[in-house]
């Protein structure tokens, strides 16, 4: 897997930059059967997956998608976030572009009360 130890260094430390990708090399046949059902299923296009080294048992956990598959194209997963290892606690997404709908809720009811009567919390946007 190309893009592996940037993706474990990242779940390690929140300043390290996380792989935009991980390429898959070298796929055996459950896991060639596991992502073409993946690059199928249209309803679950996001997936968490803990990625384990062998060698030296060191992991990466991300919230990835399918970003190429097929005959002659090298798989490719689009890393979303890297999460830490749970440790003592819950684990915890490092960095992430996603959010769940409830967050998302949350911040426009408080932007709904910021702003004038009849206008809408839609365009907003924080940098």
């Amino acid at each position: 897997m190309r893009g592996f130890h940037r993706a474990a260094v990242a779940a390690a430390d929140p300043d390290a930059l996380p792989p935009a990708q991980l390429v898959l090399v070298g796929v055996d046949e459950v896991a060639r059967a596991w992502l073409a059902s993946w690059a199928e299923d249209s309803e679950r296009v996001r997936r968490t997956l803990t990625i384990r080294r062998l060698l030296d048992d060191r992991e990466a956990t991300a919230v990835v998608t399918l970003a190429s598959y097929g005959y002659g194209v090298e798989t490719a997963l689009a890393v979303e976030s890297v999460v830490a290892p749970a440790g003592d606690g819950p684990a915890a997404i490092l960095r992430s572009g996603v959010h769940t709908k409830e967050e998302i809720d949350a911040m426009l009811a408080v932007l709904a009360t910021a702003l004038p009567e009849g206008e809408e919390a839609s365009w907003f946007a924080h940098v």
